[in-house]
């Protein structure tokens, strides 16, 4: 048994160490069973290899899907892993608190983040006026919107936001472990309606940060009387880890060489390179029909904008005014745009040279999934893998599943994608109610753990009729993808995507798989060899 617990605690290290250095196809303790596996799975619903345009294609990999529930009531979901292994989910109890999992997403209790901030109910906290609070459901329904979390993959910094007071302003909530937190009551003013947070290194040329190493950036909607619905779309960055704001430059949207795009979009995403993007849905206003989905770049940390129109070809694009569209960039700068087509199915375009060329659209569910709203949203890591999370049904539509699908080659000329359903379809997370008022729904979350296991945040609906107040009950919706068993389930990056440039925030390169696999072999291979007849 000593010898058995001693492989584990090697191969631990010798997981984290690749996944740190961003190896493409995850080996831990967990791939070769020697832990125990992961809660909630469902070896029954594995995850289906397709290629993109939905159809099945002989796989490589056996995925399986988990999911647990926070068990707090939650509207709006993002969520994120630290490199320790806790997991964060936004937010809880009506936005007052964040739920926290320190077992892999076992079991969950909910954190109350410590000093001032937007809380629900609450008016003025941050206005520098008296604090009047109301613990209705209807007041804490209507104050507090919008809360974002975001971990920097860098630093394992936690950072939190909440839009206030009629949306003109936004609270921040940061830690660097989760126990000590630092307030900054006032962040993107004037604006503060749907504000997400990103950072990542200056680019050459930019403004360097200091005291912290990335530069962080915060879009929100722009001003406008009374209450903060745009119609533009602005970036606020701090250059100290979070402690001060100032506009970065020029809204990313409206602009002339945007026609269409407005406010409520997605989440901003820094590349390796330090170039800022921003995906743009241009169908609100209806003006846009050759350029419905934009890719906005910035070089100089959001004080310029260059754009490049994402091929959404015969697919089009589904009208919506927000989750409409999102993005992410992996570490060797290859940038996925997903969005749903008019025939509501989810796609994924892909670019390798910011936006010059394109690949795709390719669909990323299978055939037979219809996808639902909130829409949406795509995570990047190594070269080539990518996980997108979305709502979605087969037949009924007021009956929606949550879905995750996951390549570890979607920057191949061919890529294969493996989805599955999360939950079981018999106990969908939406579906038809009596009456009530639903949880405010407008994006999901989805990140990488450190060892590369995605995750999605999600809105499950604990009743069809509403409490005393009128509210239909909910709980957060935790969804993972593992691998069923055998460290030989996971396929190495294809060379054409490993090929890519390096990160340059000093990741140590990726180390091909066949030598991951032969260090955990020898690692193995120490452990079981018996030392003068016996099992050490």
């Amino acid at each position: 048994m000593r010898a058995l617990h001693s492989a584990a605690g090697l191969l631990l290290v010798v997981g984290s160490g690749l996944a740190t250095g961003g190896f493409a196809a995850r080996v831990t303790a967990a791939d070769i069973a020697l832990t125990p596996p992961p809660v909630g799975c469902s070896p029954s619903r594995p995850a289906v290899a397709h290629g993109g345009d939905g159809k099945p294609v002989a796989g490589q990999l056996q995925l399986v899907p988990c999911a647990t529930e926070t068990g707090f009531y939650t509207g709006e979901t993002t969520l994120g892993v630290t490199s320790a292994g806790t997991a964060w989910f936004s937010g809880a109890n009506w936005e007052h608190a964040l739920a926290r999992s320190q077992d892999g997403g076992a079991h969950w209790t909910a954190f109350t983040v410590p000093g001032p901030q937007a809380n629900p109910g609450c008016t003025g906290a941050n206005l520098g006026q008296a604090i009047s609070c109301d613990d209705t459901e209807s007041a804490k329904n209507n104050t507090v919107a919008d809360a974002y979390l975001w971990i920097d993959p860098v630093t394992s910094k936690v950072f939190w936001t909440k839009t206030y007071a009629y949306a003109v302003c936004s609270s921040l909530s940061m830690s660097g472990d989760g126990a000590n937190w630092q307030q900054v009551a006032n962040v993107g003013c004037p604006g503060g309606d749907y504000e997400k947070i990103a950072g990542g290194p200056p680019p050459a040329g930019g403004a360097q940060p200091s005291g912290y190493p990335n530069v962080l950036y915060l879009c929100v909607n722009g001003p406008a009387p009374v209450f903060v619905v745009g119609p533009a779309r602005l970036c606020y960055k701090s250059l100290d880890g979070g402690a001060t704001w100032a506009n970065s430059g020029v809204p990313v949207a409206p602009a002339a060489l945007a026609p269409g795009c407005d406010e409520f979009q997605e989440p901003q995403q820094v590349g390796p390179d330090g170039t800022l993007y921003l995906a743009l849905n241009c169908a609100n206003t209806g003006v846009n029909a050759a350029g419905l989905v934009r890719l906005a770049l910035s070089h100089d940390e959001g004080g310029t904008w260059n754009y490049a129109v994402v091929p959404a070809g015969s697919v089009g694009l589904a009208s919506a005014l927000t989750a409409s569209v999102g993005m992410a960039v992996d570490q060797a700068g290859n940038v996925y745009v997903t969005w749903t087509g008019a025939d509501s199915k989810p796609y994924l375009a892909v670019t390798r040279d910011q936006g010059n060329t394109w690949a795709g659209p390719f669909m990323v569910s299978t055939q037979d999934v219809t996808a639902g709203s909130p829409r949406g949203q795509v995570v990047a890591r190594e070269p080539g893998h990518v996980a997108l999370a979305y709502y979605g049904y087969t037949t009924d539509s007021t009956r929606l599943n949550g879905y995750l699908t996951e390549s570890f080659d979607a920057a191949a000329a061919k890529p294969v994608f493996y989805s599955a359903v999360l939950n079981d379809p018999t106990q969908p997370l939406y579906f038809p109610v009596k009456s009530g008022t639903l949880p405010r729904n407008d994006y999901l979350g989805a990140t990488f753990g450190p060892d590369g296991t995605p995750w999605t945040g999600m809105v499950k609906l604990l009743s069809d009729t509403a409490d005393s107040q009128g509210f239909i009950q909910s709980s957060g919706f935790v969804g993972r993808m593992v691998p069923a068993s055998g460290i030989g389930a996971r396929p190495a990056a294809p060379a054409a995507v490993a090929q890519g440039p390096l990160p340059t925030t000093g990741a140590t390169p990726p180390l091909p798989y066949w030598m991951a696999l032969a260090a955990l072999a020898v690692v193995i291979a120490l452990a079981i060899t018996p030392v003068g007849g016996r099992l050490r």
